[in-house]
């Protein structure tokens, strides 16, 4: 998880790779500052081999703190997710 700052850029940008599973939740590392009033940017469905490289972000909400979840979406088991967000409170 890595969180990124920017001259003139006000709040923090959160970044994390996490790995695939199935449909539903998917939790970001503890360390993941992750929360329900921040704003979902991206998630990238991206497999092992690198040739999946797909924008699943319309599948995903955040429901918890450091938590995704898209139950009626894609299963992901196997590959990695590039989760990007903007937090609300920084």
């Amino acid at each position: 998880m890595s969180v990124i700052t920017a001259p003139g850029f006000t709040r923090h940008v959160g970044i994390a790779v996490i790995p695939g599973g199935a449909a539903g939740d998917h939790v970001l590392p503890g360390g993941s500052p992750l929360g329900l009033g921040d704003t979902l940017v991206s998630v990238r469905h991206v497999s092992q081999d690198l040739v999946t490289n797909a924008d699943i972000t319309a599948e995903f909400t955040i429901t918890g703190s450091n938590l995704i979840n898209n139950a009626l979406g894609t299963v992901t088991t196997g590959n990695f997710l590039v989760v990007t967000w903007i937090e609300a409170n920084t």
